[in-house]
């Protein structure tokens, strides 16, 4: 089972790093996962395909409006801890990311 996850940020940039150190903790784990980031002005063009959207920091204040545009989906929004985010724990972030996919019953 391959893990489709989908980080948003403002610009796409930033968030980039995060997904590295994550793809790192996944292999470590033996988990496969395709874990992309995309700045919001995309995410339009990924929703659909995603087990779940991690939304930075920079967007947090978004979630509510993309719960409610993208609640046909079905895919949770979660937001990534600014801690986590800023020390880049790829780690961390991913695993939280599993357990809110066993949470809403995903994979």
């Amino acid at each position: 089972m391959v893990y489709n996850i989908v980080l948003v940020c403002q610009w796409g940039a930033s968030t980039g790093m995060l997904v590295e150190k994550m793809e790192e903790a996944a292999k470590e784990k033996n988990i496969e996962a395709v874990i992309n980031a995309y700045p919001e002005s995309k995410l339009d063009t990924c929703v659909d395909d995603a087990d779940i959207v991690l939304l930075a920091p920079q967007v947090r204040f978004k979630k509510n409006a993309f719960e409610e545009k993208y609640k046909a989906t079905g895919v949770p929004f979660v937001l990534i801890d600014t801690s986590d985010y800023g020390m880049l724990n790829g780690e961390k972030v991913l695993e939280e990311a599993l357990e809110e996919l066993k949470k809403k019953g995903g994979k």
